[in-house]
């Protein structure tokens, strides 16, 4: 079979342990699963909450998602016309699906096989998937999972940028667990920008600013992410820092304690366990 990830080495691993952005090679380009006709496809399977649309072309700091988001009534057809129609689709956590749940874990399993991670710290593991319109925008936003994104159609620029200081760094977090998903009113300063071509891709770190133009062609994109232990427990840190802070109070960052992080990240692990209905999943 051929591997999906052919360039990876093992000083990957130090990308992502250091959170540095970085560009890669993939195998996904022209992959069955992932032209526009199956992507189409794919959207009339999943339900309504796993769709997202928005206008293709917007400002780079658009502000939070609910400001700009659109219909996404026949949206099968609306992706199949997406080269026209000036929009910009989402299709969430694709891994929902069977065929596209085995395509996240092989790309995931061939990165920690070829960078000499072990494939069992690769936890949550999702998959999105993104069509866009000629000139379309991405809004400056962070992810707090560890992405990969690989373009498959279509050029892009990937911009990156960074949070003026830790103050700000620590309003946006917190705006994130107030439902704002990261985005941006204000662009971020920016540090750098990398192309991104059919077959090329870019690691992005978590709480990295980032955006996306692109050129003028349509653009299809599959991003995969995943969480590992330290990223993991930041995130549910900064979860349970949220909620402190609503009542009033004024949390310790992450980072102050480590006895304190690990004692956070449990009461967050504990309340997810009691609000998770009997027979769930795990």
């Amino acid at each position: 079979m051929t591997a999906l990830w052919p360039s990876i080495d093992p000083s990957f691993a130090r990308e992502i342990a250091t959170r540095t952005p970085v560009r890669f090679r993939h195998g996904l380009a022209g992959h069955p699963l992932l032209t526009l006709e199956e992507i189409a496809r794919l959207a009339e399977e999943l339900p309504p909450a796993s769709l997202s649309a928005e206008p293709a072309e917007k400002p780079i700091a658009a502000g939070d998602a609910a400001d700009v988001a659109a219909s996404t009534d026949d949206i099968g057809q609306r992706i199949r016309d997406v080269a026209a129609n000036r929009s910009w689709f989402t299709l969430l956590h694709v891994h929902q699906v069977a065929r596209y749940r085995a395509l996240v874990d092989q790309v995931l399993d061939d990165l920690a096989e070829a960078s000499g991670m072990d494939p069992k710290n690769l936890t949550r593991r999702m998959g999105f998937l993104f069509a866009s319109s000629p000139k379309g925008v991405t809004a400056a936003h962070f992810d707090i999972e560890h992405s990969f994104c690989m373009q498959l159609q279509g050029t892009r620029t990937l911009g990156f940028g960074r949070f003026a200081d830790e103050e700000e760094k620590a309003r946006e977090v917190e705006r994130y667990w107030n439902g704002s998903f990261g985005r941006f009113h204000e662009p971020p300063e920016t540090v750098a920008e990398h192309v991104i071509s059919p077959g090329t891709g870019c690691y992005i770190p978590p709480y990295t600013p980032h955006w996306i133009v692109n050129g003028e062609e349509t653009s299809l994109s599959m991003t995969v992410t995943f969480m590992n232990r330290d990223n993991e427990t930041e995130s549910l840190v900064q979860a349970f820092n949220a909620k402190i802070a609503r009542t009033g109070l004024t949390p310790h960052a992450f980072g102050d304690s480590p006895a304190r992080d690990r004692a956070k990240a449990g009461a967050m692990k504990a309340w997810a366990a009691v609000r998770r209905p009997r027979g769930a999943a795990r």
